[in-house]
């Protein structure tokens, strides 16, 4: 199936790859998501121990529920409750405030689960087109296809067209580095604060964006500096406007605080060791098997270094239970997914891409399952 795919992938240019892309997989969970609602059962006391849930609608087999009723899990509620009504509640100025806005902004024409879902939607074709674009510089075709191919089944890669950010900064951070690459630092620095004021991690684009300049050494390239400043005002704004910070708030009402990294992962294979999850489980070898394919992605230093330091900001936070949301946040490091399609091309293991990215689209399918059944926090 995946070598077909590849086939029919070549008649088509970057960007219509990208969107075909897009479209099959927001056609494929919104599949998925519609039969698991109408066959899984409902446990409302865990439904009611989360926030924001008091006036959620029962689960029912209308086609507005089915599309965009059943997605309203998580953070989804929390960006929808900032679109409406803005940081009225101390425990939310942990989410960054662009996806919020864009789909205020979007709800003036359509309901806002269905704003939330198109700027995810719309992010994810994004991602891949920029993604496509970036590594096709300096890796063959036929690699770059099967990178975009693991990207898109990568376990938890659902959340790429979710309610919730995650490709709306991955796509943002994707974009300033096509653009540092073009020499295009203006807009690369624009694109690098826009990623900061996504999540927290969307930062860490200044680690290739100041690498990048150096290399170049072009007065305009100094741009790229307006991203911490970006992340900074964010910041300010939510002291004069009389909110608690991000750090406090993380650790009264999320059960997080801030950690060095090997505290982080010390306390998850403690905590594995003594009371076995498959959960954390499964995030602890995915985060392990992430920095062994970063390694082996082989990508220039700029590349490498982004992976690390996304991977130290969310070590940095120490939740409870451990490694909460890992699979998520791995989802931006994708110097891991090109080390995976370069592993899958050598001699042996070249007929086995498509058993590998099937078993990855298996376990990402099992997430979503989870996840629609309130048994997961993504």
């Amino acid at each position: 199936m995946f070598q077909t795919t590849l086939g029919r992938y070549d008649r088509f240019s970057s960007w219509q790859r990208a969107l075909v892309l897009a479209l099959f997989l927001r056609i494929v969970y919104s599949l998925i998501a519609a039969v698991v609602t109408m066959v899984q059962p409902v446990n409302w006391q865990l439904v009611r121990s989360n926030a924001l849930t008091e006036n959620l609608p029962p689960p029912n087999h209308s086609l507005d529920y089915l599309l965009l009723g059943t997605w309203e899990r998580f953070d989804t509620l929390w960006y929808l409750h900032i679109a409406s009504r803005s940081y009225d509640r101390p425990e939310s100025v942990v989410f960054f405030p662009l996806y919020p806005w864009l789909i205020r902004v979007g709800s003036q024409l359509l309901q806002p689960a269905a704003a939330a879902l198109l700027v995810s939607t719309l992010a994810a074709f994004f991602l891949f087109w920029g993604l496509h674009d970036l590594l096709l510089s300096e890796l063959p075709p036929e690699l770059v296809k099967r990178s975009i191919l693991i990207c898109a089944v990568w376990p938890a890669s659902f959340i790429f067209f979710a309610g919730y950010p995650e490709s709306l900064v991955f796509a943002l951070v994707v974009w300033s580095l096509c653009m540092a690459c073009a020499d295009r630092w203006l807009m690369a620095a624009v694109l690098g604060v826009a990623a900061a004021m996504t999540k927290a991690v969307g930062i860490v684009v200044l680690v290739p964006l100041l690498v990048l300049a150096i290399r170049r050494k072009q007065a305009t390239a100094w741009a790229v500096l307006a991203v911490p400043l970006g992340s900074a005002g964010f910041m300010v704004w939510l002291y004069w406007s009389g909110h608690r910070s991000i750090a406090s708030a993380y650790e009264q009402y999320w059960r997080t605080s801030t950690a060095l990294p090997w505290t982080t992962l010390w306390t998850s294979i403690r905590t594995l060791l003594a009371r076995p999850n498959p959960i954390l489980a499964l995030n602890l070898a995915f985060l392990v098997a992430a920095c062994v394919l970063v390694a082996w992605s082989r990508l220039r230093m700029e590349y490498v270094l982004y992976a690390a330091a996304a991977m130290v900001v969310f070590l940095a936070k120490q939740t409870e239970p451990p490694l909460q949301s890992t699979m998520r946040y791995l989802l931006i490091v994708f110097p891991a997914f090109v080390g995976l399609a370069r592993f899958l091309q050598g001699p042996t293991l070249r007929p086995r891409f498509g058993m590998v990215c099937a078993a990855l689209f298996v376990i990402n399918v099992g997430l979503l399952w989870l996840f629609l059944g309130w048994s997961l926090v993504l």
